[in-house]
């Protein structure tokens, strides 16, 4: 079964490179994940990173729709680790970062069988 990704030629059309993570997102990812800012620019850089179209509804707390995209996001670290984000991307180019956390084995595995297809490309 293949995931629905987009091409990181279209996310990367769109994503400039700022990640925007709020302070209080950012001590959550660190206590209860162990996720640090600088994993996720480092992962983030990988460039057979996968995106997916999330399966959560795309709606804001306060229920209105978002004028962002939401993705989850598997991509590599340089210490050769799988990192799952799952982050919402503005037209303007921002990525506001909701949650993030290590890979388990599945998402391990859709993560290396996706990326060979990119390798292949």
């Amino acid at each position: 079964m293949a995931p629905n990704r987009i091409n990181n030629d279209d996310f990367n059309r769109i994503f400039n490179g700022t990640v925007i993570l709020a302070p209080n997102i950012e001590d959550k990812l660190h206590a209860k994940h162990k996720v640090y800012r600088d994993d996720l620019y480092d992962a983030l850089g990988d460039p057979y990173r996968i995106v997916l179209r999330a399966k959560q509804a795309d709606k804001v707390p306060n229920h209105s729709i978002s004028k962002g995209i939401l993705f989850e996001i598997l991509c590599e670290s340089s210490d050769s680790h799988i990192l799952f984000i799952v982050a919402r991307l503005f037209d303007n180019g921002h990525l506001y970062i909701i949650t993030s956390y290590w890979a388990d084995q599945i998402l391990q595995k859709i993560y290396y069988m996706e990326s060979e297809v990119l390798r292949d490309e």
